[in-house]
This record gives structure tokens, C-alpha cells and sequence, in this order.
């Protein structure tokens, strides 16, 4: 009986999965004729820039709103350790109370994983970074993805399996920083300032619609609203100047938040958003990740040879990060003069025009991440 060499290859690449395996391989196929001889693989050992220690210990949290569920799992051994508390300053003092007694710090050597639960988890976070314990923030559609398929859901149980997720990937672990805290403050000031414009948008709106078909209590409502709109401009100025304020006391931050700004079509509003989704550019460096992550990266939709879909973005992006960006390339097309040329050239070549902004849209990201990287401001005619 013989094989061909395809079929040796994808023997020997199923025996680098491990050396029970490879040994079940080898013993099963020793009556082959030919007979195949494999070689065993060396394993990988990783370099020393590579190399992660491993945390003492891994501490798995179910955020909700009134209380937190804790799984503490000693690495050494695997061994878990199970409670609950109350999800306010006198709950985590009784978390770290309870750590103690099980020998485990609660310091630099305890990797704390939780979900993004938006405001349930700020305290907490807070607290454990006071502490000096790592603190991981990771997506749950990320975690729920990882686990396979699972049945059953409760506080208990998702509090193991994020402890479980933590501890297999601790090695892919993002941990947060103290600056994440000035991000933060960002981030709800940029929030507000949303909502302050979304207001502004409809008091506008719905008078100058109205005023065509009866010009009358149009102008009523002009003048009622009046005062307000006077009120939510002053708001927007005083949110812009604190969003300012809070970037200029970090001078890392400052630094590249004014490189940014040299680039053409890039204004205050996206430079701060790119600020704080970036996590100042500590995440996200990759100009195409960046992309990916704006909703302007286009991917190709085709399967064998029956499906052959459009070319497009995906819509599992960043919507307020696309819809800014998206503003600033259209605001590029017409201001900048070598944007505005390219695109008209690609309009005359026969490209669809939302396609030619797509590309405007990348190629601001593009310039953002290189001069933030590069750490100068942009040149136009820039040489290496």
C-alpha cells in the first residue's frame, strides 16, 4: 500500500500537534509499504523578547450592576476559589480581604479579566489599578467565541469561564494603564458632546422644516427655542475646551494629538476620537487594523464558484469613529487640493464615488498612524 507525497505531508504536519499523537502515527503506519519514516519535530521554543511570565495568579469577574462574582485560579495547580460581593468600595475591600486568605496578593502578580460592561466595571477597575493589579478588559463576544458550545449561563458559572479564558491566553493579555484614565474622561466628554449635537440637530431641524408649510408658528418656535439652542452652543464650547484640557495635561498624549492635527482634513473632534479608541495609539498602531477597525477596510465576499459578491466594508466597526472619519474625507475631497484632484481623477477613470471616498477615508488613516509613528509632523512631499 502506498501514499502519495501529499498525503505524507499532511501526516507529518498532523504529527507537529503532538508526540502522542505522532506516536500513534508512527505505530499505526509501520506496516505500510513503503514504510514511512517520520521525523519527530523540535519544539518551539520562543525568544527571549517573546518569553511572558506567567501570572501567580488569575482572577476571573462577572460585573453587574449591584454586585460582582470572583473565580480566583492558582496557576501552579489550577485550583479555583468561588465567592460573590457587592459591587461598590466596601464590596472590593471584602474582594481583596478575601484574596488574602487565600494567599493571593492582589498585586502586579494577579491578572484580573473582566468584560466591557461600560459603567458597571469603572469603580472597579479604578480600585484594582490602585492596586497595582493587572487589569484586563476584554470584548465578551470574544470570550463567549472561545469557549465552543456551552450551555448554561449564570453570574457563577460566566465568572469560571472568563477566569478559564484569562488563564488559557494570558500570554495575549492587554493590560490596561494608568493614562487609560485621562482616556476615559475623554471618552465621556466626547459622549456628551454627542449628545449635546444630536439636540442642537433636532431643534434645527424641525423648525426648518416646518417653516415652509406654515411660516407662522415656524417663527413661534424659532423664537421659543432661541434661548435653548444659545444654551446648548455654550455647552458644546465649554465640552471642546475641556476635551482640549484634559489632552494638554498629558504631554504623550498633547504631543501626538498635535501631530495628528498637521494633517490635512484631520480636525479637533477626530483627532481626540482616535485619541481615546486608540488608547493613545498604544493599540491599533497598524494602519490596516486601524482600518478594520473604522469600517473602511474593504473585503472581498465570494465562495467556489457560485458566489461572487460585491467587494465592500463590513459593518462590525466603530459607526461614530466611520461617521466622523467619513466627514473629515469629505471635507478633504473639497479643501485639499491633492485629495480633491484624486478624486476627480478617479470619478473621470469610472469609479464609483462613494468607492474614491472610501479611499480618501484610508489614506487620512494611513497619514495619521504614520506621522504618530514617525513621531514629525506631515510634509507633503515627504522623503525618506
Amino acid at each position: 500500500m502506498g501514499l502519495s507525497n501529499d498525503s505524507v505531508r499532511l501526516l507529518a504536519l498532523k504529527c507537529e500537534q503532538g508526540s502522542n499523537r505522532y506516536l500513534r502515527l508512527r505505530a499505526y503506519y509501520k506496516g505500510f509499504d513503503p514504510p514511512l519514516t517520520f521525523v519527530k519535530p523540535k519544539p518551539k521554543v520562543m525568544e527571549k523578547s517573546e518569553q511572558i511570565q506567567p501570572h501567580a495568579w488569575i482572577l476571573g469577574i462577572d460585573v453587574s450592576k449591584q454586585s460582582i462574582d470572583a473565580c480566583l485560579v492558582r496557576t501552579s495547580d489550577g485550583q479555583l476559589f468561588e465567592s460573590k460581593f457587592h459591587n461598590n468600595l466596601s464590596g472590593f475591600r471584602h474582594l481583596k480581604r478575601w484574596c488574602k486568605e487565600m494567599k493571593c496578593e492582589c498585586d502586579s502578580s494577579t491578572l484580573c479579566c473582566m468584560e466591557h460592561t461600560g459603567l458597571y466595571t469603572r469603580l472597579l477597575v479604578h480600585y484594582l489599578l490602585s492596586r497595582e493589579v493587572h487589569v484586563w478588559l476584554e470584548s465578551s463576544l470574544q470570550i463567549k467565541r472561545s469557549q465552543g458550545l456551552i450551555r448554561g449561563k449564570s453570574d457563577k458559572i460566566d465568572a469560571q469561564r472568563i477566569a478559564r479564558y484569562a488563564h488559557l491566553y494570558q500570554d495575549k493579555a492587554r493590560v490596561m494603564q494608568l493614562s487609560v484614565l485621562t482616556l476615559e474622561k475623554l471618552k465621556d466628554l466626547q459622549a456628551n458632546r454627542k449628545r449635546l449635537m444630536k439636540a442642537l440637530q433636532s431643534l434645527r431641524t424641525s423648525v426648518q422644516e416646518l417653516k415652509p408649510f406654515d411660516p407662522a408658528i415656524g417663527k413661534v418656535l424659532e423664537q421659543t427655542n432661541r434661548e435653548a439652542i444659545r444654551g446648548l452652543e455654550k455647552s458644546l464650547d465649554k465640552v471642546d475646551e475641556q476635551i482640549l484640557s484634559f489632552i494638554s495635561e498629558d504631554q504623550e498624549l498633547k504631543e501626538k494629538y498635535d501631530l495628528m492635527l498637521t494633517v490635512k482634513g484631520v480636525g479637533k473632534v477626530l483627532a481626540a476620537m482616535l485619541l481615546v479608541y486608540t488608547h493613545g495609539f498604544n493599540r491599533l498602531t497598524d494602519s490596516r487594523k486601524l482600518a478594520c477597525y473604522s469600517g473602511v477596510a474593504p473585503f472581498v465576499y465570494e465562495s467556489g464558484t457560485s458566489i461572487r459578491g460585491k467587494t465592500g466594508v463590513s459593518k462590525f466597526a466603530n459607526n461614530d469613529l466611520k461617521q466622523v472619519l467619513h466627514m473629515a474625507a469629505i471635507s478633504s475631497v473639497q479643501h485639499n487640493s491633492e485629495l480633491h484632484e484624486y478624486y476627480q481623477r478617479k470619478v473621470l477613470e469610472g469609479k464609483n464615488k462613494m468607492s474614491v471616498i472610501n479611499a480618501v477615508r484610508n489614506k487620512l488613516l494611513h497619514r495619521i498612524v504614520a506621522v504618530v509613528k514617525r513621531g514629525t509632523p506631515y510634509e507633503l512631499n515627504f522623503k525618506k
